[in-house]
């Protein structure tokens, strides 16, 4: 292993990848990223791979602004890369089944229109010829947001990393990372199961494990994992077209639908979501590609609810639920920014925010690791935010599991 680096990024998923790529473009050739498994072997490979514009009638502007980045992105990896970064901006609808949810459309469309995010409110008619085949007769309203879809995780990865690989960063996998020097109160080097990498500057991309990688460095980052599942329907007659077919939700029914190999993709938020720290002294993710044995009392009501949404699911057999750990904050936002040791900067904890911003955030730190300055004001993602009550295992727990709840 080469014997220094001028930043070394730990975490092969997503955002890890997407760091690689925009501090290649940005001329930081001399980058090693490292992943202890294989590239995306931790969360991103069981993403359901939503892109979602806003998040609520309350959503923050960072959101919009991250989000609004990938399509440029996508194109700039297709130009590059020539490689199918595997961005499907199909839209997205949001539905509303009560008059207190068409109130909440409203407030979305206002705050949409703030952040400069495309919105058309539609009544149930004029929306049926987006998703012919769900049942909308409950529909009081609809929400359609044209720049949503989603993002094929492989795809997106393959291409983040031919275009990091391109500048001329180093990826280098099978390679665990077993502590951060700091001697004289900043970043000295990574030791690693194959050598010590010498540099001045590391980015925790470790997702639910970047808690785990903090804590060599002695340095709290308030990242909880928390098990997510969805389920996979087999193959419908005839199969849905996943390019052609618009992302749905129903926020009232915390519920979520998308097409993919002809199939569904069925999920929402629980109302007890259950946090997976390991036992004894393990890590999050110390497992390739593990996965908890799924929770079919959970998910019963999410499959029923989606039934009587797509009326042939009825008739469709339940191929499979993925159930993974993803990595929550406190406030459910994700951590960017620098860290209190010189040297050490942090990119986690997206669980609630998925593919759509991992590329936004990306861009924004490579600017200002680069640079010295954010193109961006994201003053509220900085990892420091939580003050003390952060070092509190229980605290971060309990108040990641209550943003869930929300």
């Amino acid at each position: 292993m080469g014997a220094s680096a001028r930043a070394v990024i730990i975490g092969g998923g997503v955002v890890g990848c997407s760091l690689a790529y925009h501090l290649g473009r940005a001329g930081w050739r001399d980058t090693v990223l490292l992943e202890q498994h294989e590239l995306t072997d931790g969360s991103t490979w069981h993403t359901a791979g939503f892109v979602t514009s806003m998040r609520g009638p309350d959503g923050p502007g960072w959101h919009a602004r991250l989000a609004g980045y990938l399509p440029a992105l996508a194109a700039m990896l297709r130009a590059e890369t020539g490689h199918d970064p595997g961005w499907r901006p199909v839209g997205g609808l949001r539905l509303a089944l009560s008059h207190a949810h068409v109130d909440e459309l409203r407030r979305l469309a206002r705050r949409a229109d703030e952040l400069g995010v495309p919105l058309e409110l539609r009544g149930a008619s004029a929306t049926m010829n987006l998703v012919p085949r769900l049942d909308l007769s409950d529909v009081q309203a609809a929400a359609w947001l044209p720049g949503e879809g989603f993002v094929r995780p492989k795809d997106f990865v393959n291409a983040l990393v031919a275009g990091a690989v391109a500048h001329g960063v180093s990826i280098r996998t099978g390679v665990r990372v077993t502590g951060i020097d700091t001697t004289g109160g900043q970043v000295r080097a990574v030791h690693t199961s194959d050598g010590v990498i010498e540099t001045p500057l590391v980015i925790n991309a470790a997702g639910a494990a970047a808690g785990a990688v903090g804590a060599m460095a002695g340095v709290v980052v308030p990242v909880v994992p928390i098990l997510h599942q969805y389920g996979v329907s087999e193959v419908l007659h005839p199969a849905l077209d996943p390019d052609a077919t618009p992302t749905c939700r129903i926020p009232e029914q915390s519920l979520y639908l998308r097409a993919a190999n002809g199939c569904v993709i069925v999920g929402g938020s629980r109302p007890d979501p259950v946090p997976a720290w390991p036992a004894g002294d393990a890590e999050p993710l110390a497992k390739a590609r593990e996965l908890a044995a799924p929770d079919e009392e959970a998910f019963a009501p999410l499959w029923q609810l989606a039934g009587e949404r797509m009326p042939e699911l009825r008739r469709t057999k339940l191929a499979k639920i993925m159930h993974g750990v993803e990595a929550f904050t406190p406030d459910g936002a994700p951590l960017a920014g620098r860290s209190a040791l010189p040297g050490l900067w942090i990119a986690a904890g997206f669980g609630l925010h998925g593919m759509g911003l991992a590329g936004g955030l990306g861009r924004h730190l490579a600017e200002w690791i680069t640079s010295g300055t954010p193109s961006w004001e994201l003053d509220a993602l900085l990892p420091e935010r939580f003050g003390a009550p952060a070092a509190n295992r229980d605290w971060t727990t309990s108040r990641a599991l209550d943003t869930l709840r929300r």
